[in-house]
């Protein structure tokens, strides 16, 4: 079994929601490995994923930048496929080894200067982006959250500590939200994650 597949699936049903959706009929993440977009809407990626190698993943050593052109790109294809292009999340092999994705979010101009805005830009989205390395276990609130723009990117990250060298920001957890106590979601989440681990899709 390879390392990166096992940590790959065990990192694609930790982004799972075990708190308002039922798992695995209700997900929602698609997995893109090929910038080849399919021409109908692709279902959820079902766990365990696909063997994942450079051979099959057109992303893979992408950077961030990479990414985020490849959606500005190709937004109207993605749109029509039901897949955001305002929000998604990236599994790196940092994140592999650290048990962290990227949550991105397309930054939004409100052309307020005391909010950064550019006086000279259009209001509106832009080109570029924002960038959260975020627990797994989080990601999909964070996401969730940001596209109904009930939360914003400001309410997950550590504003003090500032943009990282990776470029990403920093993830600031929720008080209460580290607990010694075990919710009715993270019960769910390890049943999920001992079969998976029993059936050995992961380590």
């Amino acid at each position: 079994m390879s390392e990166n597949w096992a940590a790959a699936n065990r990192a694609f049903l930790l982004i799972q929601d075990f708190e308002f959706s039922d798992y695995p009929t209700d997900s929602r993440w698609v997995l893109l490995l090929s910038k080849d977009l399919p021409s109908e809407p692709p279902p959820a990626t079902p766990i365990p994923l696909p063997d994942i190698s450079r051979n099959n993943n057109n992303f893979c050593g992408a950077s961030l930048l990479d990414i985020n052109t490849f959606i500005r790109s190709h937004e109207g294809a993605l749109e029509k496929m039901s897949l955001s292009t305002s929000n998604w999340l990236v599994i790196d092999q940092k994140g592999l080894d650290t048990d962290t994705c990227i949550v991105c979010e397309q930054y939004y101009n409100s052309g307020e200067l005391e909010d950064g805005g550019d006086p000279d830009s259009a209001k509106g989205f832009t080109n570029k982006f924002r960038a959260c390395r975020i627990a797994y276990e989080s990601a999909w609130s964070m996401v969730a959250n940001l596209d109904i723009a009930n939360m914003g990117f400001e309410d997950f990250v550590d504003e003090e500590a500032g943009e990282q060298q990776d470029g990403t920001w920093k993830w600031k957890p929720f008080e209460g939200e580290e607990s010694d106590k075990k919710s009715e979601q993270e019960v769910k989440r390890d049943k999920a994650l001992q079969e998976l681990r029993d059936a050995g899709h992961v380590d």
